[in-house]
């Protein structure tokens, strides 16, 4: 994300900090901003989740930062990525005032498939969304104080701001003390994320005009419609799947239950890089309700499965906790590629869909049944096809340019 503060008064940085908090769903591995104040740029980044990074005693009235970047310093060749003051750890491409004085400069270096977030020490700051649109990015206000740029608009709400639009695919912003100016950089090429519907984007989030939650209600519904089980009661995987849940027993009469207890903090297990970790997040975030599951034919609902060592995990505790048949429904199609633009899947040969057939994948697991939502459910539900499913079919959007 990316604040600017009309007035030189302002320190912004803890309303970046809290922004960054909200958007640490994206990614956890590590966190840092840079902040503009009168002696110039200053930058902080580490390998540590939002919530650990000190912002005391750090100023400025014009800040970028990020969370879950894969290098320490803040760039990706994938999702939202943010180059600070114009460098880069990978390039030495200068993007800060290349981009206002050539916008197509730096565009055309990036190609295609990146996103960008830029603050010069003139006192800018650049936004630009990639022209296949495949990540979320918009822009909002704090009254008429502030202008901030952020992946979602679940930033702006914890620090009270007002969400404006979506920044277009294609298109690129600028906010300085003058005010703002957009400029259509490329012509769309629209090819929106299908893992931002199902799984990446938080619940109380709008990614391209579309609830979040009001999807997840509707992925629920169809699930019903296509893989219609008559259970005891529905239970989906905290936090992402509890939608799915709610819309699978609505549309079937069935009951609903928690299923599932957190404990420790929150671990988004699909971005995790360490298998271990992996584990370790699924048992902290899903310890089962025996009362809720004991002697009950549970239907288990989850956002996706890519290696099923997780699912296999949550299905042994539930059998554990006295359940008397678990079946798995997956809100998403089959996950059988990994994904170039950024998105945390493992290698091929790691994903369980690509490499075995229900029947074994199902003995893996240790579950009674299980089935995937259908390419055509999810793009129904969706509403439109200007999706990117690679990681589902194998078949990547093209850009216009040669990278």
């Amino acid at each position: 994300m990316g604040i600017f503060a009309f007035d030189e008064v302002w320190n912004v940085s803890r309303f970046t900090y809290y922004g960054l908090v909200a958007l640490q769903h994206r990614g956890q591995s590590t966190a840092g901003l840079s902040l503009l104040s009168r002696i110039g740029i200053s930058t902080k980044a580490e390998r540590i989740r939002v919530e650990d990074m000190d912002v005391e005693g750090l100023e400025g009235w014009a800040s970028v930062g990020f969370t879950g970047v894969r290098d320490v310093y803040p760039v990706d060749n994938g999702s939202v990525s943010i180059a600070i003051d114009g460098r880069t750890a990978a390039d030495p491409l200068t993007v800060g005032e290349m981009v206002f004085s050539d916008p197509r400069a730096a565009v055309e270096v990036l190609g295609d498939y990146s996103s960008f977030i830029a603050l010069s020490r003139s006192g800018k700051i650049a936004a630009y969304r990639s022209r296949l649109g495949l990540q979320p990015l918009v822009i909002g206000g704090f009254g008429f104080d502030m202008g901030i740029v952020a992946s979602e608009p679940v930033a702006l709400d914890v620090m009270g701001g007002e969400f404006r639009r979506e920044i277009e695919p294609g298109e690129m912003v600028f906010i300085d003390k003058y005010g703002v100016e957009s400029l259509r950089v490329k012509a769309p090429l629209e090819s929106y994320c299908a893992i931002e519907y199902i799984y990446q984007a938080r619940l109380d989030s709008k990614v391209n005009g579309s609830s979040i939650y009001e999807i997840r209600i509707k992925i629920g519904e169809r699930l019903a419609k296509e893989r219609p089980i008559m259970g005891d009661t529905v239970i989906g995987v905290p936090e992402t799947a509890l939608p799915f849940a709610v819309g699978y027993a609505r549309a079937l009469g069935l009951d609903l239950d928690l299923g599932f207890v957190r404990t420790g903090t929150p671990q988004r297990t699909m971005i995790l890089a360490d298998q271990f970790m992996k584990l370790v997040g699924v048992q902290l975030k899903l310890n089962p309700i025996r009362s809720a599951v004991r002697g009950k034919r549970i239907i288990l609902i989850d956002d996706s499965m890519v290696t099923g060592n997780t699912l296999k995990n949550t299905v042994f505790n539930l059998r554990n906790a006295g359940a008397k048949e678990v079946h798995v429904l997956i809100g998403s199609p089959k996950i059988v590629s990994g994904c170039p633009f950024g998105v945390e899947i493992p290698d091929e040969s790691e994903l369980i869909a690509a490499n075995l057939p229900e029947d074994k994948i199902s003995a893996m697991i240790g579950c009674d049944s299980i089935a995937w939502l259908s390419l055509e459910g999810l793009t129904e539900v969706i509403g439109h096809r200007k999706l990117c499913t690679g990681c589902m079919t194998r078949i990547y959007p093209k850009g216009g340019d040669s990278h």
